[in-house]
């Protein structure tokens, strides 16, 4: 109704005036207008209630973007992988050298002290006719090893023997050297007294007191007591040769015994290093080099191992776990140290168990090619290109412990994961006016 009254009223503008009537009306013109205008009514044109709905929602809508724009924000995340690993370094144990694990000393989670022994690693050979050919071989080593020492106790009890004997006769020459000085010393005198009488006879011959014969028998005596001296002093140089040569020998005894003893001893230590290597070759004790906790523990008791496959890994007591993440150069230009972090490992689901917040720790200055990268990051590299550098960043968790239905489950080293270091945050209208802050040199604060 409103509406056809209306446009009444806009076809009744829309008419060109009345021509205006003669001078013979009884009544001016203005008077007949407003005659005309009370008899129609004042129009009024009704606002359209859904026009007024739709200008609320327009103001409402741009108020909403403008409040989106000047409230809102954005945060540039990087994405990057990588994995869990000791802050101080975990150490793999290898096998020395292929075999069969033949005992399992620890297990996962056992901690360890230095030294202690870890795995048994046997590399027996078994024929038929043999049975264990290594095994015999060692005893066969072990035979002789024994018969050289028999041997060696045998040379130091005939050398101490001959020892011995040498020093007993040098006592004998000694006593029997000093028994030729006192005889000599009494030959020296009877060949002086002898002498004296032989002389006192001369005497009295020349008197013509005494005989010829006296004097004879003076003289011979003197001789004869003369010659008995010169057989005591050569008795007495052969008794000092002998002894001189006694105590050279018994000087050289040690030296010949050492030489011998020295020799046996080589025969020995070469023997013993065989043993050695044969035993190790047929099974061996596989040792903790340092205190810590056992961890990734990949053997089994009667496995296969290889050389080149680590049988477990030992991670320091008290070591706690770092993210070791790696990226691209693309990505790396605005990470900073003191960064925020988001881990998502990949063990926990985070679309089920959430994310975790950690902390950028270090950049690595250098960047290094995905080929140089460890094996166990081998999954990581297929996200580089082949001649693509990538960065080493160290990340420290906020918590050593992921929440899987409400229990704390520790981190293991190894996990891998993925992260989103938040680089930069900017309301809406900061990133939309970014590249007019770009040519005019300036930075949205």
């Amino acid at each position: 109704m409103d509406a056809a009254v209306a446009r009444r009223a806009e076809r009744a503008t829309d008419e060109p005036p009345a021509p205006a009537p003669a001078q013979t009306s009884l009544f001016r013109h203005e008077v007949m207008e407003e005659q005309q205008t009370q008899w129609l009514g004042t129009v009024l044109v009704a606002p359209n209630l859904s026009a007024t709905l739709f200008a609320l929602f327009a103001a409402a809508a741009v108020a909403s973007v403008l409040a989106l724009l000047v409230l809102g924000q954005f945060t540039q995340k990087a994405r990057i992988s990588g994995w869990l690993v000791p802050e101080l370094g975990a150490m793999r144990i290898f096998a020395p050298q292929p075999g069969r694990v033949a005992k399992l000393h620890v297990r996962e989670g056992d901690r360890v002290a230095k030294g202690a022994p870890l795995v048994r690693i046997s590399s027996e050979l078994e024929t038929e006719a043999l049975g264990r050919t290594r095994h015999a071989a060692v005893q066969q080593l072990a035979l002789r090893r024994d018969s050289l020492a028999a041997e060696r106790e045998r040379q130091g009890r005939l050398s101490a023997l001959q020892e011995r004997e040498s020093a007993e006769r040098i006592a004998a020459l000694k006593a029997e050297r000093e028994n030729l000085a006192r005889e000599i010393e009494l030959q020296t005198q009877r060949l002086r007294l002898a002498e004296q009488a032989s002389e006192r006879q001369l005497g009295l011959r020349a008197k013509g007191i005494t005989t010829e014969r006296n004097l004879e028998d003076a003289e011979v005596e003197r001789l004869r007591q003369s010659a008995e001296l010169h057989e005591l002093e050569r008795d007495a140089l052969i008794n000092e040769r002998d002894r001189l040569a006694l105590e050279a020998r018994l000087r050289e005894l040690p030296l010949q015994r050492d030489a011998k003893l020295g020799e046996i001893d080589r025969s020995v230590a070469t023997l013993s290093q065989e043993i050695a290597e044969a035993e190790a070759q047929r099974e061996i004790v596989v040792t903790a080099p340092q205190d810590g906790v056992v961890t990734h523990v990949r053997s089994s008791l009667g496995g296969d191992v290889r050389a080149d496959a680590p049988l477990l890994s030992i991670m320091p007591e008290g070591s706690k776990l770092t993210a070791e993440l790696f990226t691209s150069s693309r990505a790396i230009g605005f990470v900073r140290s003191g960064q925020e972090v988001l881990l998502r490992y990949q063990a926990y689901p985070y679309q089920k168990f959430g994310s975790y917040r950690g902390t950028v720790a270090q950049i690595s200055r250098s960047a290094v090619s995905p080929s140089e990268l460890s094996p166990q990051l081998a999954g990581l590299t297929s996200l580089f290109a082949a001649d693509e550098p990538v960065y080493r960043i160290e990340v420290t968790p906020e918590r050593q412990s992921a929440t899987a239905y409400g229990v704390p489950a520790p981190l293991q080293a190894g996990m891998q994961l993925e992260a989103d270091i938040l680089i930069e945050r900017r309301r809406l209208y900061e990133w939309m006016l970014d590249p007019l802050f770009t040519l005019t040199g300036r930075r949205s604060a």
